[in-house]
């Protein structure tokens, strides 16, 4: 199956000149995880949560500053007619979660990470087919390497605990005791949208509460759905009520890669 059922077409975009507050607030208004910069009738690059927290709050960029400082260009694409495989391995093997879909050397639309979950999840003859007579296989995806923050800690001390540990979301606690979890979305829309100083802002304020959990037991599906009603892409994984790991949909992307590259290289060879 090509790209062509899967891409988005409409694509979200601002100009180089936009703020980095504004750009946010877009993100925000939209619920999307990354946004395209145009400049003259030209997709010049992107800007994903991921560089808002680690170029922009962890390194102390101010959010007046413009899009095109943050940038990331050019941008990853890939072809139209190319396989949901294909783009699979390409945002794994480049760690990003958007690719631009392009036709005929043409940016015509974006591809998201949630776009190729689903559409594996949904495939009777896809990756995930055979992951559902797996023995409980949130278990074999979800990282037992659990990264927290305490509730006091700042907005820019979290984005730099991100930033260092190339993660997506910290466990917010108050000692011991889980109260919430953060991740580079609330980050980008609550803090950076609302354009509110990161130095000085706990990360309890703007934490995701209760907790949004999934047991070891359940199926990739279910925590697919979880995650797509919830808006989410990561998801604390428990056993018998407590917290044993974190799953994020990246987790997914990577063992999908993983498992077909014997195919993947033999094709290319």
């Amino acid at each position: 199956m090509s790209l062509r059922k899967l891409t988005q077409h409409n694509i979200k975009k601002v100009g180089p000149m936009v703020s980095l507050c504004d750009a946010a607030r877009e993100m925000r208004l939209c619920k999307i995880g990354s946004i395209f910069i145009e400049e003259k009738s030209h997709f010049t690059g992107i800007i994903t949560e991921t560089d808002f927290v680690r170029k922009a709050i962890a390194s102390d960029l101010p959010f007046d500053a413009t899009a095109c400082s943050l940038i990331s260009s050019p941008l990853i694409g890939i072809d139209i007619d190319k396989t949901a495989r294909d783009a699979n391995h390409l945002m794994y093997f480049n760690g990003v979660r958007h690719l631009a879909v392009s036709e005929n050397e043409k940016t015509v639309g974006l591809l998201s990470v949630r776009d190729l979950v689903h559409h594996f999840l949904e495939d009777p003859d896809g990756p995930l087919t055979e992951m559902a007579n797996v023995f409980e296989p949130l278990t074999i995806l979800m990282h037992r390497d659990i990264h927290t923050i305490e509730e006091t800690a700042s907005v820019k001390t979290a984005a730099i605990k991100m930033e260092a540990k190339k993660v997506g979301s910290l466990l917010v606690t108050a000692g011991e005791a889980p109260l919430g979890i953060v991740t580079e979305t609330d980050l980008v829309r609550k803090v950076i949208g609302y354009n509110l100083p990161p130095a000085t802002l706990p990360v309890g304020v703007i934490m995701n509460t209760p907790i949004v959990d999934i047991d070891k037991t359940a199926s990739l599906r279910e925590a697919n759905q979880i995650m797509a009603s919830k808006g989410i892409r990561h998801l604390v994984v428990t056993e018998a009520g407590k917290i044993i790991g974190i799953l994020s949909i990246r987790d997914i992307i990577g063992m999908v890669s993983i498992r077909d590259l014997p195919r993947f290289f033999a094709e290319k060879s």
